[in-house]
């Protein structure tokens, strides 16, 4: 853990995971520490299991952050814990990302007297549980907001059984502009530029639809006779038998001439920068970094219409939705794509602006430090 010299304001940011790569959430959290640095803030990043992505790490440390690894072992550990690290440091605010578990750090923090609590909710909940009703009514009581990546996320709780409804908002995420040559990246990635290749960032979970993905691809060639195309999936499993489906599933379907497994890396960007098409056949979704940084690489969207993706994706100017758990309906949208070159050009032209509108990373991020109460000190 890299020591705070100074008894300077700090911000404890609690994600509930590790870091198995340098994403979009990392890029938005190095931004956060950039923009506190600049006030004259500190930031601890707390994670539940070791960070593995070292880039990462050098970044947050280059800029003056902490961090520490705090595996959960039981409610009471957790919340002393926690409580020693509050009660140790200036904390300004105590932002809590992933991991239900957390929510004994907010406990901490009140009790402790810490003034802002933010939960951000980065998922689609499944408001028609009765466990995650009675969780949700639980933390909200705790919290001095409760933050949602999407207007449809803030939706969902505020149709549900809630008390505190009051503290729930919407603040998106953001991803940083870039530039990448895309033939220079074909190359440097060893692309087919005679195809269009399309582009899919998913773990291999079920709930990102990649299984979708991969009948639709079967649609494609059978149906459509379609060949002049490729799949460029980005990702990889959770766990090992994800991917080992996955893998299964397409040998099934006897398309592997059509699917570039890439695995997990860290330059999805410059990826992105060497595809024509993004494609999102999610079964859930708070709000897809990727598809904000599909579309800052001019991509054009065949998504399924669930979750934030609603909002990331203007349907029929951005790119095209449909139903999910639809793989012909993504095979029709996708065949369009692929043949129509002029109707690439215009969405994914469009997709670039709506994203430089609505998802630009530094000012997002200043966005969710004024939750933190760094404007009143």
């Amino acid at each position: 853990m890299i020591k705070n010299k100074e008894n300077a304001p700090i911000i404890i940011e609690l994600i509930g995971m590790g870091a198995k790569k340098y994403g979009g959430l990392e890029k938005f959290i190095v931004e956060e520490c950039r923009q506190l640095k600049e006030k004259g803030i500190g930031l601890l990043v707390v994670f539940a299991v070791e960070p593995i992505c070292k880039s990462y790490i050098a970044d947050l440390e280059n800029l003056g952050a902490e961090w520490v690894v705090l595996p959960f072992t039981s409610n009471l550990s957790y919340y002393k814990r926690i409580g020693q690290m509050i009660k140790s440091r200036n904390v300004l605010a105590i932002h809590k990302n992933f991991g239900q578990k957390n929510i004994w750090a907010l406990i901490a923090a009140k009790q402790l007297g810490v003034k802002y609590r933010i939960s951000t909710e980065h998922c689609l909940p499944d408001m028609s549980r009765i466990g995650a009703i009675g969780y949700y009514n639980l933390e909200l009581p705790f919290c001095t907001e409760k933050l949602c990546v999407s207007k449809t996320t803030a939706e969902a709780f505020l149709h549900a059984p809630l008390i505190y409804k009051n503290k729930i908002t919407t603040e998106y995420l953001g991803v940083s502009d870039f530039f990448f040559d895309k033939i220079e990246m074909q190359r440097k990635y060893g692309l087919d530029h005679n195809v269009v290749n399309i582009a899919n960032v998913a773990y291999h979970n079920p709930i990102k639809g990649v299984d979708v993905l991969l009948m639709a691809v079967k649609i494609l060639v059978d149906r459509y006779k379609a060949d002049n195309f490729r799949i460029i999936q980005i990702g990889g499993g959770q766990n090992a038998k994800q991917t080992e489906d996955l893998h299964a599933l397409e040998q099934q379907l006897g398309i592997s001439k059509y699917v570039n497994w890439m695995g997990v890396t860290d330059y999805v960007p410059e990826i992105l920068s060497a595809c024509d098409v993004y494609t999102q056949p999610s079964r859930s979704e708070g709000i897809p970094l990727s598809i904000m940084e599909a579309s800052l690489a001019s991509l054009p969207t065949a998504a399924s219409r669930v979750g934030g993706i609603v909002e990331s994706v203007v349907d029929g100017k951005t790119g095209i939705l449909c139903n999910t758990e639809d793989p012909d309906a993504l095979a029709d949208i996708l065949y369009k794509l692929i043949t129509d070159s002029g109707l690439r050009k215009s969405m994914g032209d469009n997709a670039r602006m709506h994203a430089l509108a609505y998802f630009d990373l530094r000012r997002n991020v200043s966005k969710l430090l004024k939750h933190y109460g760094v404007d009143k000190i």
